[in-house]
């Protein structure tokens, strides 16, 4: 059965307004995951935070590609190895029809090679799930990762 996707707002336009106004960039951000134990723990991580909304939610691949046209977010943080497509495959998409959009690739897997195949797909980051915070992505961000 598939899901529907779930659009959220965390951030009040009028708190990203002053934001930008003040020179913060907000990074309207996509997560897609089939794990609903990390979407939750990262929309409260995203939630404490300044710089990141939360826009959407997604646990497929499927439902990921679904939100980003009516969305357009900046960012989109996708679980490398989720079903129908993957974060590999979602990442593609991103680069070929959005690309001022971002894509950084998460997984509950440290392997190295995971980094490779992130960046050839075009990704930002790959940022294994253990080593995930808002610094690390910040990080990502600015290239540092």
């Amino acid at each position: 059965m598939l899901s529907v996707p779930k659009v959220v707002t965390l951030v009040s336009v009028e708190k990203a307004w002053i934001l930008a106004r003040e020179g913060m960039q907000v990074y309207r951000v996509i997560v897609a995951d089939d794990e609903p134990e990390f979407r939750r723990w990262l929309r409260t991580t995203l939630e404490g935070s300044e710089d990141f909304q939360l826009v959407g939610e997604a646990s497929t691949g499927t439902e990921a590609v679904r939100l980003i046209p009516s969305l357009v977010p900046d960012l989109v943080i996708a679980d490398m190895y989720m079903p129908e497509p993957d974060g590999l495959e979602v990442t593609r998409y991103v680069q070929h029809n959005f690309p001022d959009t971002k894509a950084i690739l998460v997984s509950a897997h440290e392997e190295h090679v995971y980094e490779r195949l992130a960046r050839e797909e075009g990704a930002l980051a790959f940022i294994p799930k253990v080593k995930f915070s808002l610094e690390a992505l910040r990080q990502a961000l600015r290239g540092e990762a």
